[in-house]
Order: C-alpha cells, then structure tokens, then sequence
C-alpha cells in the first residue's frame, strides 16, 4: 500500500485520482481549501469523502503547513490544487499567478526540503502554446512554447521550475502538460458543463437560450477519469520528465453542442443572422442557443493537436476515450 497526498483533491481531477487510487487500495490524503460553499460534493456523489484523510491546506500560507503535511511520509505526491478557468486569469492575473506558480513552487521547494525520497508529479496545460506561429497545430514536448494569458504564462513556469529543482536537487518530479479533459465532475463555468446544463435549462423552461462564443473553434478533448489514471500511470513506470497528455483528436464546439442538443431532445438547425448564429429547434422553432461576441477570445488560439508519442514511448498508452462517450455520462448526471 503505497501513501499518497493529493493537493486540491475536492477539484474534479483530484476527486477522480482520489477515487482511482482507493479502488487499487492505496492510502490517500487530500488537501482542501476552506470554501463558504459544499466543497466536498464530488467526493460525496464518489462516496469516498470518509475513506480520505482530508487535511486544510490553502496554498500561499506558511510554509509550516506544507512541513507538518510532509511529516507522513508520502510515497507519491500529486499537486492539482490551482486556478484553472483561463478566462478568469486576464480579471485576476496576480491571483492566477500566486496560486499556481508560487503554489508550485511552494511544492516543490518543500518537497526538497521535508520529503525529497517522494515522486512528485505536477499539472501544467496546453495554454502554454498559446498563439502557436508554427505551420504545424500538432504540438509535442519540444514545440515552442508562447502563453498568451496569465493563465498559461504561470503553467508555462511550472515547467521551468519543475526542471531546476530536478536537475539541481536530484528530485523525481514529472509534469502532465494537460489538454482539455472533461467529465460529470466539471466546473459549471467550463464551457461543456456550460452547455449540458444550460441545455438541461431550457428543457425545464428554467432558461430561455444560451449563449456561446466561437462554435468553429476546435480543440482536443478528452475523458478526465481517463487522464488521472494516467498521472499515475507516470509515477508508477516513469519520472523526471514532461509529457504530454492528449487524445490527439480534435472536436469543434459546434460538434459538441449539436451532440448534447440531441439528447435532451432538441433537433438543432442553425442559420446566421446580423449579430451572429443562431440554433433553433426544427421540431418547436424555439431559439435554444445564439453566439455572443462576448464569448469571443480576443486572440482566439490556433487548433492544436496534443502528440502524445513520448507518453506511448514510456508508458505504454495514451488517453483514448472518445469524447462523445464523456458527453454522454456528463448529459446523464443531469438526471440526477
């Protein structure tokens, strides 16, 4: 039985590594931030919440806190505590980047000096590619890297840091560079969880139509449950590196939309007026959803493509899950 601490184990990846590495019978503990609102609703729907230990953590504090976690000796260490809604980092860039840079390196500096036997491993994103100039949209471990929100300049740090502590104090450290991954357990400002919930909206008259940003945009997404098993997967067989965790698959908004429109009994047609589109149901007329130029990126991101071929070399998979599959479990929770 392996000790492992999970830092931002209320968070939708947390909870789902949480509840994976329990079912292999492993002991895990958790960090949680104090919260006004039910913080624990994942690890209760999971049914894990008393099969944890959950211990106060909020990153920026002293650093004692991160000493007396470090004093049970953990075999692994997972840090997924952070912001990560990347709309929210241009509103509060100093905040984005004291949460995930400074908490990171809070991490691993305490991991140098409390647990340096522990094999860390550290959440970055595919945000650090940004404004990609290459020809290419597949991109790899060795693309160039070009943030172009604070978000992804703070994910792009991680990786740098990640590698100095590496190289400089013999640490076992690797980093998932995540796309885009999705499950039941999404956030309602992510834009799937957006869209489900808002469909689920409207069928229950709560909500007149929604509003959508770019439906041509594209990007690789994939199944959550699917990218924790991965995570660890990298600490059980391999180290010290960065990888790339994608499917290598790309689905537009408009694809999702249309699939999740059909579940729950919409049959979409869409047609372009004077302030952008429109869907509408065919069977009713009814305006379900219209595109908002407030939902626009300024500098909307190239498609990219995440190439997992290194991930394959050293582990032996990739995540492979359809997409379409995770909609489905995700328009099924609404029933809930």
């Amino acid at each position: 039985m392996k000790n492992i601490l999970i830092t931002g184990v209320t968070g939708q990846d947390g909870s789902l590594l949480a509840n994976y590495l329990l079912a292999k019978g492993e002991k895990v503990t958790g960090t949680y931030r104090r919260s006004s609102s039910n913080n624990f609703w994942r690890l209760e729907e999971l049914g894990i919440l008393k099969d944890l230990l959950l211990v106060e953590y909020s990153i920026g504090t002293a650093n004692s806190d991160l000493k007396r976690i470090f004093e049970n000796g953990y075999d692994q260490i997972y840090h997924l505590a952070g912001d990560s809604f990347t709309v929210d980092s241009f509103k509060h860039p100093l905040l984005t980047i004291n949460t995930n840079l400074i908490g990171s390196l809070d991490m691993l500096d305490n991991v140098k000096e409390y647990s340096p036997h522990s094999k860390l491993f550290l959440a970055s994103s595919s945000e650090i590619f940004g404004l990609n100039n290459q020809k290419s949209i597949r991109v790899n471990e060795l693309t160039q890297r070009n943030p172009s929100n604070p978000y992804g300049i703070s994910q792009s740090n991680i990786i740098d840091l990640s590698r100095i502590y590496r190289e400089n104090y013999d640490l076992d450290i690797s980093v998932g560079i995540l796309f885009n991954h999705e499950s039941p357990f999404r956030s309602p400002q992510f834009l799937t969880q957006k869209i489900v919930t808002g469909l689920r909206k409207i069928r229950e008259g709560t909500l007149g139509y929604l509003e959508l940003g770019n439906l041509e945009s594209k990007k690789d997404w994939g199944s959550a449950k699917e990218f924790v098993e991965i995570f660890n997967s990298i600490l059980e067989n391999t180290s010290n590196n960065e990888y790339i965790i994608a499917t290598g698959k790309l689905t537009s908004v408009k694809e999702i939309f249309i699939y999740c429109a059909r579940y729950f009994g919409v049959e979409p047609y869409f047609k372009m007026t004077d302030i952008g589109e429109e869907c509408y149901d065919a069977k009713s007329n009814k305006l379900v959803m219209r595109t908002s130029n407030k939902f626009f990126r300024k500098y909307e991101k190239q498609s990219l493509i995440g190439d997992s071929t290194k991930l394959i070399s050293d582990i032996g998979r990739k995540p492979s899950r359809p997409i379409y599959e995770v909609l489905f479990e995700m328009c099924e929770r609404q029933k809930i």
